[in-house]
């Protein structure tokens, strides 16, 4: 199969003029606890960072940027936008969402088990620029009407890791309105370490009891941009200025072809990923499969 190289890359402005310190400090409001992993992201381009296991965040940016708009997103807290120039040298503090957990009722387990998209195909590098997340939607179908509950998923990555880095799993419902991802459906945040020299990894959900919603759901792959993942300069790019691990991978797939499987997050909003949807990129998705049991 010829190789492909998936090229996500958005608007991007160019300037040299000086850059400045931007830091700041993310702090649950009522437990004044550090918010781990949260995702900056300037609106008007492509520009973001992601706060450090203190809450704390450091980049350096172009002053210009100290006029616009970050939209701050993080799971179990409600997204917020603030000013850049509010959040220098700050401290946000940040309202968790308050969720009514339901019933979870236990039954005998049965062992059914099906496995939705499969990864039997070579997986290709997706560079991108500006992205956060990458979702792939899972439709509701006849094929796992035995199984009811995510229990596990598996993501392959298109090659063999230089170094250890971190990214998280989201699971998302689907808004009926939009199609778009809306609600996490998977409350608690749960980082995943990729080893050095590693192509796959896994998530045992078992114990969580996520349930199949009626119209389908998405898993997402959140990106980090943690000093933890830096391997490199981007000196090509002003706005992003490093290089973040993992490189995600995407895999040819014939399953739900009727439907849109690819969404991207990015400067605060969810879309669907067009790019590939047609053309010769047609059939491409995340290299992401899931497992459902009863």
């Amino acid at each position: 199969m010829k190789k492909f190289s998936f090229l996500l890359f958005f608007v991007i402005s160019f300037s040299f003029a000086q850059k400045t310190e931007f830091k700041g400090t993310l702090l649950d409001k009522i437990t004044n606890e550090p918010i781990v992993y949260a995702n900056l992201s300037f609106l008007d381009s492509n520009l973001g960072i992601s706060t450090k296991e203190d809450g704390t965040f450091l980049m350096y940016i172009n002053k210009k940027y100290m006029n616009s708009k970050i939209h701050v997103s993080c799971l179990n807290y409600n997204d917020t936008i603030v000013m850049a120039k509010d959040l220098l040298r700050s401290t946000l503090y940040l309202n968790a969402k308050t969720e009514t957990l339901e019933e979870v009722v236990i039954t005998k387990k049965l062992d059914k088990q099906v496995v939705l998209d499969p990864i039997k195909r070579k997986i290709q590098n997706m560079h991108s620029s500006g992205l956060r997340m990458i979702a792939k939607y899972f439709p509701n179908t006849k094929k796992n009407k035995c199984c009811n509950y995510i229990t596990k998923v598996e993501v392959q990555f298109p090659k063999r890791q230089n170094q250890q880095s971190k990214f998280r799993f989201r699971v998302f419902d689907r808004d009926p309105a939009t199609g778009l991802p809306k609600d996490d459906l998977l409350m608690e945040s749960i980082p995943i370490t990729i080893e050095k020299g590693e192509t796959s990894v896994f998530l045992d959900l078992e114990n969580y009891y996520v349930e199949m919603p009626e119209n389908g759901f998405f898993i997402a792959f959140e990106k980090l941009f943690i000093p933890f993942n830096e391997y490199g300069e981007d000196e090509s790019n002003e706005e992003t200025g490093k290089f973040y691990s993992p490189v995600m991978g995407m895999t040819k797939s014939t399953e739900y072809k009727k439907v849109t499987r690819n969404f991207i997050y990015a400067r605060g909003v969810w879309s669907d990923l067009g790019a590939l949807n047609k053309g010769p990129l047609k059939g491409y998705v995340p290299a992401i499969s899931v497992t459902l049991s009863n």
